[in-house]
């Protein structure tokens, strides 16, 4: 019942976050947005209380979720003076009104999907190396212990190898403190939290994808994106790549989306997902760089700063909480970093023959990267004469270059280059499948095509 009531909780602050950022979401937004949201804040104020030295336990977490509810609740109702943002209208029900058979069966394959995809995950624990060696023992372990901080499994004392580089107290705290929040609360598994970061992406994603395109090809675009084989797969293990993914791609389709409509709503929705998604994997900041560098462009372009500040100081407060908490409780690892400027052809040729192979690879991503060029190719006219998604594109090829770079400047003293391309890097691309499938989806020649579909599918 407790695991339930602090789910209910966590949704709804999320919701009430969607709120405050903005007026202009549609529901389908909000209610997909609530969850992924809605967990960074409480693990953030979980952060916090053990910052202070406060126990986490049932009673605490749940009293200060609620509390930071509380406030968001009032935040809304002094700068609304209600809840004019949660209204609900007639248009927020013409899918259904105008509903196409195509459409249709497309949601109902959705629906199918995830089905499965939260049933594998609800009827089996956590199995996965990476989740029993790191992620989600960490997450039990911390909850048995009322603390992340001072866990036993980091006193070096009982674990003296943890510093090593590559440890896992190196990664960023959002799954390992998800999963101790539901454990805190008594759950006997943790994995409804991969199963529901999950859900409510695939709600978020659609309606990202409705309000910039028709609903038809809303829906292919979320189903396609959802048979990303490799990507599939892991969407029910308790690993971090798909929820990293999961902001990267809607921190990556938000901010595109702001520099296509200039809603201010989106640009702070945006900073938030690309936030959490650094708070999520360190080396998120690849997604982060990108976004700024696009941003930077539109600001010298405007001669307007202030938003561009704005984005990226909200981007990085979840990093800036994470290097605080480190800092404070004495979590460090040896340097995995090499800083200094060098030239190795042979690791530089291994990293962009692994990604091109990746790239090409049907089997791990579907038909997510040979779309992907196709649109690009064939709305080449309209990014060169009205710059359409061109920024979206800047954002992805920035994204993959600045991955490139953090690949190449590891010292992998733990492991091989071979073998991390061959084997982990299959998983980095994760954050690439949204991104490729909601440019596809929102080109010119898709909107229009979009258009046609409509009307053929409506008899109009």
């Amino acid at each position: 019942m407790l695991v339930v009531s602090g789910i209910i909780l966590t949704c709804l602050s999320g919701l009430l976050l969607t709120g405050i950022i903005g007026t202009r979401f549609s529901w389908t937004e909000r209610i997909g947005l609530s969850f992924p949201l809605g967990m960074t804040l409480q693990t953030v104020v979980m952060a916090l209380l053990d910052l202070m030295h406060i126990p986490l336990t049932s009673f605490s977490v749940l009293s200060a979720g609620g509390a930071v509810t509380f406030a968001l609740l009032m935040f809304i109702v002094a700068r609304y003076r209600g809840f004019e943002s949660f209204r609900i209208t007639s248009a927020m029900l013409d899918d259904w009104k105008q509903a196409n058979l195509v459409w249709v069966l497309l949601i109902i394959l959705i629906g199918y999907c995830e089905y499965m995809n939260f049933s594998k995950c609800m009827f089996f624990p956590p199995s996965d190396r990476d989740s029993l060696a790191a992620f989600d023992t960490l997450g039990f372990v911390a909850a048995q212990d009322h603390t992340y901080m001072r866990m036993s499994l980091f006193d070096a004392d009982y674990n003296p190898s943890i510093h090593r580089a590559g440890g896992s107290i190196a990664y960023a705290p959002f799954v390992q403190m998800s999963y101790a929040y539901v454990y805190i609360l008594g759950a006997e598994t943790s994995k409804s939290i991969p199963a529901l970061m999950y859900l409510f992406f695939v709600i978020a994603f659609y309606g990202i994808l409705r309000r910039n395109t028709g609903k038809t090809v809303a829906a292919l675009s979320t189903l396609f994106m959802m048979m990303a084989p490799e990507m599939l797969a892991f969407s029910s293990l308790s690993t971090t790549n798909v929820m990293q993914a999961i902001f990267a791609g809607l921190g990556i389709a938000y901010t595109a989306s702001w520099l296509r409509s200039r809603n201010d709503d989106e640009l702070y929705a945006g900073a938030l997902l690309l936030g959490a998604n650094m708070w999520c994997r360190n080396e998120g900041i690849v997604f982060i760089g990108a976004a700024c560098v696009i941003l930077l462009i539109d600001c010298i372009r405007r001669k307007s700063y202030r938003k561009g500040l704005y984005f990226t100081g909200l981007s990085l407060l979840p990093a800036i909480i994470w290097f605080i908490y480190m800092k404070i409780g004495g979590l460090y690892t040896e340097g995995m970093a090499i800083t200094h400027l060098f030239w190795d052809g042979e690791k530089a040729g291994l990293i962009v023959n692994g990604f091109w192979s990746l790239f090409t690879n049907p089997i791990y991503y579907g038909w997510t990267f040979s779309v992907f060029a196709i649109f690009i190719l064939g709305n080449i006219w309209f990014m060169i004469k009205r710059k359409d998604n061109l920024a979206l594109l800047g954002m992805i090829v920035l994204s993959i270059v600045f991955y490139g770079l953090v690949v190449y400047h590891v010292d992998y003293v733990w492991d091989s280059i071979q073998n991390v391309l061959a084997y982990s890097a299959k998983r980095f691309f994760f954050c690439f499948v949204p991104m490729c499938w909601y440019f596809a989806a929102t080109t010119q020649i898709a909107r229009k095509g979009s258009e046609y579909i409509e009307r053929f599918l409506s008899l109009k």
